[in-house]
């Protein structure tokens, strides 16, 4: 019961700080900016590197992109239809879009992650650093191996669940899906993923 309680304090402080910081950009205050910056920008630009692939080098440069369009457009932010994350990574994903069509591809996957697509979700502590090390590694092993196997859409859906720790409801305000279909389409990509890489495919 207690700890039932404090998360539903703590998800109510920080939806009181997100709604701090979106009052702050609506200001053009500095240091709502430094702060969209310093929290978004790493979470943002890990994200296009994972959407881009071969072309990761351009993440911090549409990152930027990104947190510019954010606190540009932040009058059209409406948390009745989304959460600030979700509509934040909305944006991020339209860059990465706009890139492909620019560069003429009509496919992008990751191509790498930098934490096991099983266990990043439920990640405690961080351990020793050479272990740490070794299951980066593994996991760009695992995720090259899922090139080609999953669809985009189970790629995309899996990688904003597993690797940025997304919520069903933002990812599907991200993508533009229900929470049932991409409650479905994670129930599809982890089954897939699993057979992959245990062989059982």
């Amino acid at each position: 019961m207690a700890e039932a309680e404090a998360i539903v304090a703590a998800r109510q402080e920080e939806a009181e700080r997100l709604a701090r910081l979106v009052h702050g950009l609506r200001e053009q205050r500095p240091a709502a900016q430094a702060e969209l910056c310093d929290e978004f920008g790493p979470r943002i630009s890990r994200y296009l590197a994972s959407r881009l692939g071969p072309q990761a080098a351009l993440a911090e440069d549409l990152m930027i992109q990104t947190l510019v369009e954010a606190a540009r457009n932040i009058n059209r932010f409406d948390s009745r239809k989304a959460g600030f994350v979700a509509w934040l990574f909305g944006i991020a994903r339209r860059q990465v879009q706009l890139e492909l069509r620019r560069q003429g591809r009509r496919k992008s996957v990751p191509s790498s992650a930098q934490a096991s697509l099983d266990s990043v979700a439920e990640q405690s502590a961080p351990g020793d650093l050479a272990e740490a090390t070794i299951a980066k590694i593994e996991a760009k092993r695992q995720v090259s191996e899922l090139q080609g196997y999953l669809s985009e859409a189970e790629m995309e859906v899996l990688v904003l669940r597993c690797l940025h720790q997304l919520s069903v409801k933002e990812i599907g305000q991200v993508v533009g899906r229900s929470e049932r279909a991409i409650d479905s389409l994670l129930h599809r990509a982890k089954r897939k993923a699993r057979e992959r890489l245990t062989g059982d495919a």
